[in-house]
């Protein structure tokens, strides 16, 4: 990897606009490189174009809606110690990083997202569900007690009750 981040070092040296570069979704390096996990490129990006972090894709998601429904924890701690404000994003179905970590069956991500964020677990989505309801619909008993232990819109409500 280690010959890969200095072309692209290389690359940015010669020509800086070209995080800046989108494909018809409106897909940044970040997007790609939070996605698929590479720490590395993520760092590199974030140190040397710091407004990429909130850049939404044509369907309102942020590299930290990728990285979080693929269970990328360091990458996720990365994109919030530089933009905290983006764990509350909504994509354009409504819903945060933390809909995605529970979506990608991720403890430590929804932990993470949760400590950063804890008024993220009452958020809903354009269909009314909060991360809790799509946990507890999709069957997800390793995010079910995170989610449902934490702090929620109605105290006293259990996941028995979902």
């Amino acid at each position: 990897m280690e010959k890969e981040q200095e072309i692209l070092k290389i690359l940015m040296e010669a020509l800086p606009g070209l995080a800046m570069t989108f494909d018809q979704s409106n897909t940044t390096a970040l997007h790609s490189a939070a996605s698929q996990g590479h720490i590395e490129v993520v760092d590199f990006l974030l140190e040397n174009r710091s407004n990429l972090a909130p850049v939404m894709r044509n369907n309102g998601k942020t590299a930290l809606h990728s990285s979080a429904r693929n269970g990328h924890l360091e990458i996720v701690k990365a994109l919030l110690r530089k933009e905290p404000g983006i764990a509350s994003n909504k994509d354009k179905k409504g819903q945060t990083a933390l809909h995605m970590a529970v979506k990608g069956q991720s403890v430590e991500v929804v932990d993470e997202l949760i400590q950063i964020d804890p008024e993220s677990i009452n958020m809903v989505d354009s269909k009314g569900k909060t991360p809790l309801h799509i946990a507890t619909r999709k069957g997800r008993a390793q995010i079910k007690t995170p989610v449902g232990t934490s702090r929620g819109k109605t105290p006293g409500l259990t996941l028995l009750l979902y």
